[in-house]
């Protein structure tokens, strides 16, 4: 059974261009430096949905079911370093990260599993 990382970020007005391609970009990167562990996934954002119109940003990426503790570890903080430079790069937005029922947390500019 694998758990899934999911990120929401929302606010008022939508994403600029420059944010776009600056979330593209980093995106990009870190699927291209993706290590891929077995059964894991690469970084993905869903499609914009107006319905939800204060939800700019949105998405989930599976970590490896295996029972290997370095491969999950890897990837996990693979991609909180992604979310934190796309957080970084998206501002004045409220954010929710979580790895199931577990909350990441913004500390000291960045990402990370609350203890």
């Amino acid at each position: 059974m694998g758990v899934s990382l999911y990120y929401t970020a929302e606010r008022s007005t939508l994403l600029t261009q420059q944010e776009q391609e600056k979330v593209a970009s980093i995106v990009d990167e870190y699927n291209e430096n993706f290590e891929d562990a077995e059964d894991a996934e690469t970084f993905d954002l869903y499609a914009y949905d107006d319905s939800e119109s204060e939800v700019i940003l949105a998405g989930a990426t599976k970590l490896p079911s295996s029972l290997d503790v370095k491969d999950l570890i890897y990837t996990l903080e693979h991609w909180l370093q992604c979310l934190t430079e796309i957080r970084l790069a998206v501002t004045d937005a409220e954010w929710h990260v979580h790895l199931d029922d577990n909350d990441a947390i913004w500390v000291d500019d960045k990402w990370q599993m609350e203890e």
